[in-house]
């Protein structure tokens, strides 16, 4: 489930071929250019590109996507020759490794990124597992069940990887840090939007199995007797019986 502006409607591939694609800022990067100088900028690390990786998988990742390794590496290519990120090599052990960190201009071009909010631009939802159901038609209720009970698992998935990685984030003492306030309060959002989602789908669920599908069949054997319709003869009846009475009154 992915929430969007209009204008970004058209993805981050969009972005690729349009330099002054909508969300991306006076300098024509792309979203996830500012994506990846943001998670330099919020931990304040020199970073490789694999740990920018894992770093976006538990924070942004939750809300927007965590980009492959290799589109990391095309974006701070682009980072460095905006003078926005800055590279070095470093020796762990024998190991030699490429690091990155964010420049002041990056840290001034992501503010002005983040400053220009979207403005009346209609939000729209997409919603994979909502299309495939919009466009099922005629198919068997089961089917679509097993989809939502997939889908089901893969937010459960999501929700307990949030609430680990603020687990982790208390233990390391990351989460009092100035810098990340507002990305905390996003990170709160987001495990609220988890848990809502799961109860709507778990409702439209139902809402299939007992409307469309033969939930209803596989509980005949529920007790009835709390709930019956009388039958109108014998309402009827009953009426009578009371007129009866109160002329022999």
């Amino acid at each position: 489930m992915q929430f969007e502006s209009a204008g970004e409607a058209g993805g981050e591939a969009s972005a690729e071929r349009d330099p002054a694609a909508p969300g991306s800022g006076e300098l024509g990067l792309p979203t996830t250019a500012y994506l990846v100088l943001g998670v330099l900028i919020v931990t304040d690390e020199s970073l490789t590109a694999g740990e920018i990786k894992v770093r976006a998988q538990h924070t942004v990742g939750h809300f927007y996507w965590a980009p492959a390794v290799s589109h990391i590496r095309r974006e701070l290519a682009r980072l460095i020759e905006h003078g926005m990120a800055v590279e070095r090599a470093i020796h762990v052990g024998r190991r030699k490794m490429t690091v990155y960190e964010a420049t002041p201009r990056g840290e001034r071009a992501l503010r002005a990124w983040s400053e220009a909010l979207p403005g009346d631009e209609p939000v729209m939802l997409k919603h994979p597992l909502m299309l495939k159901l919009w466009l099922a038609g005629d198919a068997e209720p089961a089917g679509l069940l097993e989809a939502i009970d997939r889908y089901l698992e893969t937010v459960q998935k999501s929700i307990d990887e949030l609430q680990w990685s603020q687990a982790r984030g208390r233990e390391l003492g990351l989460l009092g840090e100035p810098a990340r306030k507002y990305s905390q309060l996003v990170s709160h959002y987001t495990l609220r939007s988890l848990y809502a989602e799961i109860a709507i789908i778990r409702q439209l669920r139902d809402e299939i199995d007992w409307g469309i599908g033969d939930a209803y069949e596989r509980h005949r054997d529920h007790p009835t007797t709390q709930l019956r319709r009388r039958a109108q003869r014998d309402r009827e009846k009953g009426e009578e019986k009371g007129e009866d009475k109160g002329e022999g009154a």
